[in-house]
């Protein structure tokens, strides 16, 4: 049955929200204002998800897509949208989120946008897999699916990525390397991973294999290095299929690093290390805490970095702080952290290769207290009962950056009823096109 609606807004998951006879639907593909006929594909209580079969009256803010992958691809859900109103958007989301879930009814600054909203990403993670046919796809998931759809352009990677993973598959496809079935959990190439360092534009190719060996390394190497640019080649051998970056790793050729650079500090970023994907937004948020941390008197105080990385705060803030502590789970990141104390010459960090949610705990257990604290925690966030100790372990200052404004709504309610006051709330635009809303807040303790 088809219904014809009017969306209101945009919500968190990259929907159009209508109402209709006492029901919600939430819309792929739709906008706000534009009179649209829906089909619900499927129902959950009285929240119908849907598709768009006609458009009638379009918005005025619907551009044409410049990628041809946009209505299948599940990389961006808002390509189809201005860009000024997917920032309203998204403003508008983080504060309902914050009023409905955090029951906070607080202003936020202005939403910060990026200079590009195009090929701004500074990593990419392509899955090989295999058609109808048994023709090798490498590519992205197709939206709300498993199934891998073939890319031949991605606009919000840099030109150059869609060069190399073309030419991998080309490769990979002349080589008759096998492909990784998760099905039949068999098969060798999983996932091809390319990074890019910002300030210097070197370029990292990885492979990801089910295996311990990729065959035909040596060829392979020798065929991309006639055909491509590039700075280092590693493989990484990935068991699991939960995450797409884990476990030991071979360098094939090159430095087997990136160095990445935020005013005078330099960072050493491994293959299987996170890091941020849009410079120029994690350069805002570096110099909006900065900003911060310059108001108060931080000279004799000490900083805890939880979910550290490679030391991108750590370091960073180093300076402004007696002394600092960073706490990662991911020893090559930690061992990434401890080179770059070394490459910049700081000695006040003491870097430590622990879960943060232990740390937690055992900091609580031994009455440990820190002047301020970073958390840059996963898309779970920090969860009720880390939140309530995490306000115990906090003398002066919070400083939490999120990817889901859900998970944050619900932890800062947490932290307010524990003593806390947010000064100070901005979203960033770290992942344009996309639903995806990164979020920087200041706590205070309350006097």
């Amino acid at each position: 049955m088809s219904i014809q609606l009017i969306p209101e807004k945009i919500v968190y998951g990259g929907y159009a929200l209508a109402k209709y006879d006492n029901e919600v639907y939430l819309i792929e593909n739709a906008l706000p204002g534009e009179l649209i006929e829906i089909e619900v594909y499927n129902k959950k209580k009285s929240v119908n998800f849907s598709k768009v079969t006609k458009i009638i009256e379009p918005s005025k803010d619907r551009v044409k897509s410049v990628c041809p992958h946009f209505n299948k691809c599940g990389g961006c859900d808002l390509l189809n949208y201005r860009y000024e109103k997917q920032i309203e958007q998204k403003e508008n989301i983080l504060k309902e989120q914050l009023r409905r879930i955090g029951h906070l009814n607080i202003e936020t600054e202005k939403f910060e946008k990026s200079f590009n909203n195009l090929n701004y990403r500074n990593k990419m993670e392509f899955t090989f897999s295999k058609d109808e046919n048994n023709n090798i796809v490498l590519g992205l998931n197709e939206k709300k699916s498993h199934k891998i759809i073939n890319i031949e352009k991605c606009y919000i990677a840099p030109d150059y990525f869609n060069t190399i993973r073309n030419t991998v598959k080309e490769v990979v496809k002349e080589l008759d390397i096998p492909i990784y079935d998760p099905k039949k959990r068999k098969g060798v190439l999983k996932h091809l991973v390319i990074k890019k360092s910002s300030k210097t534009n070197k370029l990292m190719i990885i492979i990801v294999t089910h295996t311990e060996t990729l065959p035909k390394s040596r060829e392979l190497k020798h065929l991309l290095l006639q055909k491509l640019n590039f700075d280092s080649l590693i493989h990484v051998m990935n068991s699991s299929d939960k995450v797409t970056l884990r476990g030991p790793y071979k360098t094939l050729f090159g430095e087997g690093i990136l160095k990445e650079n935020f005013d005078e500090f330099e960072y050493q970023i491994p293959p299987t290390s996170f890091f941020q994907i849009n410079y120029d937004i994690t350069e805002k948020i570096l110099q909006y805490i900065l900003e911060y941390i310059k108001t108060k008197n931080t000279s004799k105080d000490t900083l805890l970095d939880l979910y550290c990385g490679v030391g991108l705060f750590s370091l960073f803030y180093s300076p402004l702080f007696k002394h600092v502590t960073g706490v990662e789970y991911s020893k090559n990141s930690i061992k990434a952290a401890k080179s770059n104390l070394n490459i910049n010459s700081i000695k006040n960090i003491n870097f430590i290769a622990e879960d943060s949610l232990q740390y937690i705990n055992q900091s609580i257990e031994k009455q440990k207290t820190f002047d301020y604290i970073i958390i840059d925690p996963p898309r779970s966030g920090l969860g009720v009962k880390a939140a309530e100790k995490i306000s115990k372990m906090t003398k002066k200052t919070l400083i939490y950056i999120s990817c889901d404004p859900s998970t944050l709504s619900r932890d800062l309610n947490i932290l307010s009823q524990n003593g806390f006051k947010v000064d100070s709330i901005k979203g960033f635009d770290m992942f344009p096109n996309t639903h995806h809303i990164e979020t920087c807040v200041l706590l205070s303790r309350k006097n």
